[in-house]
């Protein structure tokens, strides 16, 4: 018989736990209500179908800095990293040779022209002499020779003294575009060379940071549906635009304009090269970073949308689950198409009609459990309005404690009991 003891406890463990298989029962026996979970419709819209390809960030314009005269830095205005705008000084270079040289060039055309001036005057005379046949017409000759020279050399001086200006004014190393400039490869006390037989000195790299291009490869499928109107947006005609996201940011908050198209596809990667023209005016498109790139592909049609977080995984199967109007949920796989925002487009499986679970998921254990729904939203994932506070469970009263017995004295008089009991074993 006592062999029998254990196997009654294990098969009566096993009854009850098949009674609470389909009702869940808390630690006293009590059965629990079902838990409250948020339901929402899947979103209905008109969005366009898009392709998601992987781009790069370029700069419309890139300048190499180089000093064109030769000489000491004398003063470094902007720092490494720094942001100018056209015309905004980068460095000095020491200008005391090149005014001098421009001195110099002043005084060679004063000559010029003195010369010039003397030349006229004996021309002038010349044409009485020789009508006279005074002087004869080979002095005449040598006359008119002389001012043509002297015109010429007045001539030379003013290239010259154009050319010591210009050098002067390239003392004065300013930006040739609005940008960001790299690193500074000079500080003040620095030799620099301005060019002619040796290479000039290298400065500084400017890029240009608004706008930027964005550049991305579509595939030759892809360019077969779209090819004519990426061509037309190219050329000037109509318009056709993007929308650009960095890595890590949600959603695609840049937008740009197809400005150019390559002229054949390459046969190595089957791809035609696209660049588009995105404002930057955050700044956060930074040149020689990737992007994410989102294309319309076609007109917009009617879609239907649902969170990402209400989308749950089975190995290689997305799926959700449905309530019905008895509140029992149900497994509805799905197949998912491109991301808007926080929201997925569902090509099969929903529609709009259907309510699926977005709030509570934890709570439910297997597909045909039944819940309390409640409506949320499917954007937010909240409850439309907040759930109340589940009452507390009552507990029962614990039984009174039985009165102890009175004591007898010797002579049989009751007496009060001890109001500490007697330790169980103690000698009296």
């Amino acid at each position: 018989m006592r062999l029998l003891v254990p196997s009654l406890v294990v098969i009566a463990s096993l009854t009850l736990v098949g009674c609470g298989k389909d009702q869940a029962h808390d630690g006293g026996g009590h059965q629990m209500p079902p838990p409250m979970v948020g339901v929402a419709s899947p979103i209905s819209r008109e969005l366009a179908p898009v392709k998601e390809l992987t781009g790069s960030i370029e700069a419309i314009e890139t300048v190499q800095l180089n000093p064109r005269v030769g000489g000491l830095v004398v003063k470094v205005h902007v720092a490494d990293g720094a942001e100018v705008k056209v015309g905004d000084p980068i460095l000095d270079i020491d200008d005391l040779p090149l005014k001098a040289a421009v001195a110099r060039a002043q005084a060679q055309v004063a000559s010029a022209e003195a010369r010039q001036a003397l030349a006229k005057l004996q021309l002038e005379r010349g044409k009485k002499l020789v009508q006279d046949q005074v002087i004869s017409r080979q002095q005449f000759d040598d006359q008119e020779a002389t001012l043509r020279t002297a015109d010429a050399d007045v001539a030379a001086a003013k290239a010259a003294l154009i050319t010591s200006d210009l050098d002067l004014g390239y003392a004065k190393l300013t930006a040739p575009i609005a940008g960001r400039l790299g690193k500074i490869q000079t500080t003040t006390g620095n030799l620099v060379q301005g060019g002619g037989p040796v290479p000039p000195t290298y400065i500084a790299t400017l890029v240009s940071v608004d706008p930027v291009y964005v550049s991305f490869d579509v595939d030759e499928g892809t360019w077969q549906q779209i090819g004519g109107r990426l061509r037309t947006a190219a050329a000037g005609g109509e318009a056709m635009g993007v929308t650009v996201a960095l890595m890590g940011e949600q959603g695609y908050p840049h937008t740009g304009q197809v400005v150019f198209v390559d002229n054949r596809i390459d046969n190595g990667s089957g791809a035609i090269r696209v660049r588009a023209r995105v404002p930057n005016p955050d700044r956060r498109l930074t040149p020689g970073g990737f992007a994410r790139v989102r294309l319309e592909t076609g007109p917009a049609r009617p879609v239907v949308l649902i969170h990402e977080r209400a989308v749950q995984a089975q190995l290689t199967t997305r799926y959700v689950l449905g309530v019905g109007a008895d509140g029992a949920t149900s497994f509805r796989p799905v197949r998912l198409g491109a991301h808007v925002g926080t929201l997925r487009v569902v090509e099969d499986g929903l529609t709009a009609q259907d309510s699926i679970v977005v709030v509570g998921l934890a709570k439910i254990f297997y597909p045909g459990m039944v819940v309390s729904p409640a409506p949320a939203s499917m954007e937010t994932l909240e409850f439309a309005t907040p759930p109340a506070a589940p009452a507390a469970p009552e507990v029962p009263a614990a039984p009174a404690a039985p009165a102890a017995p009175a004591a007898k004295a010797k002579d049989g008089a009751p007496t009060a009991a001890a109001e500490v009991p007697a330790k169980e074993g103690a000698k009296p």
